[in-house]
């Protein structure tokens, strides 16, 4: 009888840690600071504050912290995405149940940030608007009376190793590996290709077009990174 109420004893015992270390490990995640991608045109810069017109038409101050990094994004020709690269890619599904992704953007990632990243995951709703592989077209004339919302799509993010690409011309198929696994991405005519040069907050400017990843702490945010068109490119991740 004593064994069974020790027994008992123990199992509610270890029935109220587990109880106690669910609930801490949720309170950790409900405070952990949540991960922002910001995408618009710089405002105004005040000290370590930078304000952005975002992409939604809304305003968002972000701060600058000693840990911010800054690049710049240049445009970069798919000719540079060989066998070996480090690149990310944000990708819609493709055409066709089957079909590989249909990559939006691809992102040359210098050597000293291979590996930033590596994987793959969702990403933002981004706007329908890279090139595709020829289809059937239609020509027409007319007066342009309004323009309709932006098209918004699903995406993925796959950051990785070129393992191979097949295709000839303005238009291929990558495959990317990343963490023992790879993945092949139609990269259509007209896909914007971009790289990261070297900068600093001086290239933080009105006007500037910026791709900012930040953290949220209730009302404040914080810059982990902020990547600038250069000479007004637009960044397409």
């Amino acid at each position: 009888m004593l064994r069974t109420i020790a027994a008992a004893g123990l199992a509610l015992a270890a029935s109220g840690t587990l109880a106690a270390s669910i609930k801490l490990a949720i309170g950790v995640a409900l405070a952990a600071p949540q991960v922002e991608r910001l995408r618009g045109t710089i405002e105004r810069v005040e000290g370590d504050a930078v304000t952005i017109r975002t992409r939604a038409g809304a305003t968002e101050t972000i701060r600058l912290v000693p840990g911010t990094r800054v690049a710049l994004l240049a445009p970069a020709s798919l000719d540079q995405v060989r066998d070996g690269s480090f690149i990310g890619t944000a990708a819609k599904a493709g055409p066709k149940p089957g079909d590989p992704p249909v990559a939006l953007e691809v992102l040359i990632f210098p050597e000293a940030l291979r590996g930033t990243g590596e994987g793959h995951g969702q990403w933002d709703r981004l706007p329908d608007g890279a090139g595709s592989f020829p289809v059937e077209t239609t020509m027409t004339n007319g007066t342009v009376k309004a323009q309709g919302p932006e098209t918004l799509v699903e995406t993925t993010m796959t950051n990785g190793t070129v393992a191979g690409a097949a295709g000839a011309g303005a238009g291929r198929t990558i495959t990317v590996s990343y963490k023992g696994q790879s993945l092949a991405v139609a990269v259509p005519p007209g896909t914007p290709i971009v790289t990261l040069e070297p900068a600093d907050r001086a290239a933080l400017v009105p006007g500037a077009k910026v791709f900012a990843s930040a953290t949220r702490d209730g009302d404040r945010l914080e810059a982990r990174s902020i990547s600038v068109g250069k000479d007004g490119l637009t960044p397409p991740m």
